[in-house]
């Protein structure tokens, strides 16, 4: 079974597709990276409510706290937070260069194509056209990485095959005339393309789907539900996008306001009537670490990564990712779209869950009022950690 899986990652990593996105992903790594730093300074430190600005209290001494604050939010939206535009001219780049097309008349035709697709009629009564800030950033990854492959290969059935010899004036002008009729078909698509999507938006297709995902997420307690919608939310963060539990509050689950109202109005905690939802289970255990437990494989490379530049990796990733910040890291390794950490990443979260779920049936962890109670569950994490690290080192 194992020697399948190999084989299989190994023939999924010959693809076309996937190399240029490896090579993508190289290059989005620093502007990523920057924009991880740029977050967790802006949320958890110049926040007063963030982890560390309510700590030591940043609005009592810091005078101009809030407009360092908006700054370090402006390099994040001109870094991570237009990362799928960077994607979708980075990857048309290494389309036509993979096929020997003009590779910079690519890369500019990338960025417009998707700057012309996310450019939608807002659902306002003015109805005007502005750009969507969700599909520049990390949201809109898999798109702008689709929408690059799609230009690189519309360049690479229009086109000649690109001089890489040193050109002068006459010669750039006579191969821009070249690249007239793929730009052209390439803006074309972006026009179909941008109907298409104006029209999912319209109908709020993608909207209704997370929506309801969300919902259902939100309703059903259990450990089955709590382990099927988990699992999901961690597929599509494998893939880059946002899960039913990915943006779940604690207002919103309401098994969770149950057990806080049994809470208030009884003394015996250990009968809550919902011990398995979202809460109790994927966030105190199936994210332990952050999504895909990250905090494991990045001390499982520090223990027996012997290439350099994954180390390196490793050292400036791990502050981010102790913040729930795995996007520099998922990209630089990369672990997205990566068969051979797909199941790690989706076994490691449930099998936490699975053992908190134990915690919680014997009365371990999470619901006595003693002090007993809180000690056991904090072992409990810190055997899941243990755990966790032996697996990724497994899994390497």
């Amino acid at each position: 079974m194992e020697q399948r899986i190999v084989a299989l990652g190994l023939r999924i990593r010959k693809w076309s597709f996937f190399r240029i996105i490896q090579r993508t992903f190289a290059v989005l790594f620093p502007f990523i990276l920057l924009g991880s730093f740029a977050q967790v300074i802006e949320f958890s430190l110049l926040h007063p409510d963030g982890y560390l600005g309510n700590l030591i209290q940043i609005d009592k001494w810091l005078p101009h706290y809030r407009a360092a604050n908006q700054l370090f939010g402006s390099i994040y939206m001109l870094t991570a937070g237009v990362i799928a535009l960077l994607a979708a001219g980075v990857s048309a780049k290494y389309t036509a260069q993979f096929f020997k097309r003009d590779e910079q008349l690519a890369s500019l035709t990338g960025l417009l194509v998707f700057l012309a697709i996310c450019y939608q009629r807002t659902t306002g009564n003015n109805g005007q056209f502005n750009f969507r800030l969700d599909l520049l950033g990390f949201p809109g990854l898999i798109l702008g990485l689709a929408i690059g492959y799609c230009v690189g290969l519309v360049f690479k059935y229009l086109s000649k095959q690109a001089n890489k010899k040193v050109e002068h004036g006459q010669e750039l002008l006579a191969r821009s005339f070249k690249g007239l009729l793929p730009l052209t078909v390439a803006l074309l698509f972006a026009v179909v393309c941008n109907i298409l999507l104006g029209l999912l938006f319209k109908y709020q297709i993608f909207e209704g789907v997370g929506s309801w995902l969300q919902s259902q997420a939100t309703k059903q307690s259990g450990f089955w539900a709590v382990m099927f919608f988990a699992s999901i939310t961690l597929l599509l963060s494998w893939l880059g996008l946002s899960g039913p539990y990915t943006n779940n509050t604690f207002d919103s689950d309401q098994s969770a306001l149950k057990n806080l109202s049994y809470a208030l109005s009884h003394s015996d905690l250990a009968k809550v009537p919902e011990k398995f939802n979202a809460n109790t289970l994927y966030f105190s255990y199936g994210a332990l670490g952050g999504t895909g437990a990250m905090l494991g494989l990045i001390l499982a490379i520090f223990l027996v990564a012997k290439r350099q530049n994954t180390r390196k990796l490793a050292s400036w990733t791990v502050l981010p990712s102790m913040f729930n910040t795995n996007a520099a890291f998922m990209i630089g390794l990369p672990l997205l779209f990566n068969p051979f950490y797909l199941l790690p990443f989706l076994v490691i979260p449930l099998f936490n869950m699975v053992i908190g779920a134990l915690a919680l049936l014997s009365g371990l962890s999470g619901f006595d009022d003693n002090t007993r109670g809180f000690i056991c569950f904090y072992r409990d994490k810190w055997f899941l950690g243990r755990i966790d690290l032996y697996f990724w080192l497994v899994s390497m």
